[in-house]
């Protein structure tokens, strides 16, 4: 039999096409199959959305590679699901704020403020900065995504994935650990009132261990192999981190000086 949508032959055991990745159908309509069509993107754990992200935690190697082997109908499309992510988060957090940000956030901003009573230098409101940037915290998520991939090229370039291939596999693995930190706020910090510190430690914690195993399945690694490969990527990230952030300070401290003249 042949694939519907590219005819590409198949083995009639296939559940999915070898060649575009979509999911092969050979029953009639009916009622029964026109509600699971309706349903199953929201409640189906066979979607997409549930494969992708289940997969990413039992088979990371097929899902990071189905992509880029031309399968893309088979799990959600990476940077449609970084889209989905974000969007989530942005409304995530307008129900459940980090309280505790955003109260430092005002001493920190009653505390610069009294001290400059004189008003020479321009008053700020850092829980209002706060507030600004967890409302935009979509378009950070997708400024990050470049620098792991570029992150991950540089320690694996020997492996013959290209940059782009590395922002597709980021996107997924970085995606995945966002969704995981929404559940993880609600249940540690908003409900049993963990410190914003510790869950910080812990998801950091997750962030090495989740990111180690994904490359490590991936390039099919021994545990030492992964281990000096993980401590690479976390030095070679935090360089770049920190030489973007000291750029990006630089930019803003010119373009304050410039506006305040």
């Amino acid at each position: 039999m042949n694939c519907k949508t590219c005819n590409n032959p198949y083995e009639n055991t296939a559940q999915y096409c070898s060649n575009c990745g979509a999911k092969i159908v050979s029953d009639r309509l009916s009622l029964k199959g026109t509600w699971e069509e309706f349903v199953g993107p929201f409640f189906s754990w066979d979607n997409n959305f549930w494969r992708t992200f289940i997969g990413l935690f039992t088979n990371p190697k097929d899902v990071l590679e189905a992509y880029i082997s031309g399968a893309r109908k088979k799990y959600f499309q990476p940077f449609s699901y970084i889209i989905l992510y974000a969007t989530i988060a942005v409304f995530f957090y307008k129900f459940f704020p980090l309280d505790i940000i955003f109260d430092y956030s005002e001493g920190f901003t009653k505390g610069y403020n009294s001290t400059n009573s004189s008003g020479n230098v321009p008053k700020i409101d850092m829980k209002g900065f706060m507030e600004t940037l967890m409302s935009y915290y979509n378009f950070f998520v997708l400024l990050l995504i470049p620098i792991y991939a570029l992150t991950s090229y540089i320690i694996f370039n020997k492996r013959g994935h290209n940059f782009f291939e590395h922002l597709v596999f980021n996107s997924y693995l970085q995606t995945n650990l966002g969704f995981i930190s929404l559940v993880l706020q609600v249940v540690l910090v908003n409900i049993i009132g963990m410190s914003f510190g510790t869950y910080s430690i812990l998801f950091l914690l997750l962030f090495i261990l989740f990111t180690l195993y994904a490359f490590k399945k991936l390039y099919e690694q021994n545990i030492k192999q992964s281990l000096i490969s993980g401590v690479k990527y976390l030095l070679l990230f935090a360089a770049l981190y920190l030489v973007i952030i000291i750029a990006f300070s630089i930019f803003f401290g010119i373009i304050y000086i410039i506006t305040s003249m």
